[in-house]
């Protein structure tokens, strides 16, 4: 039922209302590839890397700090005794200190990266927007091929299938090439001006 009417919607779209010559003038664009080769994109994983490995460097001091407290609870300690009791309750704060350390800066990092693919994807629409305007596009359609090597299962495949948005298209409305240009210029330049 809802394919049903987002075919109708795309059919509606593209025949209706007619420019001033009587056409509709269509384009597509690649959003995967053009996200994929936007470097902002490469730029912004790179970082994302880099805090991940921050990250788990952190994690690793905190994990061997437990470790030996752990170790030293074991070998250095007599049960019962208010050391032993004094190191367990130093083990136990070490190990909620290093879960909520590493929940929150997980949650911080999920929210910066989702925050950095709307943006990107902010960028693109303008993009897109700024190249169909410019070239008199009445309606731009994202559209993307088929993994060349296609999922093992079925319903991975009728999921690729029934998620594609054009079937066809002709290469000389493909946008996607120049909205890429453009992105990258744009971002070159604002790159450029940052740097002292």
């Amino acid at each position: 039922m809802m394919s049903m009417l987002c075919s109708s919607v795309v059919a509606f779209l593209a025949v209706g209302p007619l420019g001033a010559n009587g056409a509709v003038k269509v384009a597509v664009v690649n959003v995967p590839a053009v996200s994929e080769r936007y470097q902002r994109t490469a730029d912004l994983e790179a970082q994302f890397e880099r805090r991940r490995q921050q990250l788990n460097e952190q994690r690793t001091a905190m994990n061997d700090k437990i470790e030996r407290t752990r170790q030293s609870l074991r070998e250095e300690l007599q049960p019962g005794s208010e050391a032993h009791a004094a190191r367990r309750k130093e083990l136990a704060l070490l190990e909620a200190e290093m879960q909520f350390f590493m929940e929150s800066e997980g949650k911080t990092i999920e929210l910066q990266m989702a925050a950095s693919l709307r943006s990107i994807f902010d960028d693109i629409q303008a993009v897109i927007r700024e190249v169909a305007e410019g070239g008199s596009i009445d309606l731009v359609l994202a559209a993307d091929k088929l993994p060349d090597n296609p999922p093992e299962s079925t319903a991975q495949v009728r999921q690729q299938i029934v998620l594609q948005k054009v079937l066809f298209w002709r290469p000389q409305i493909d946008i996607t090439d120049e909205v890429v240009a453009r992105l990258n210029a744009r971002y070159n330049a604002q790159k450029a001006e940052q740097k002292p």
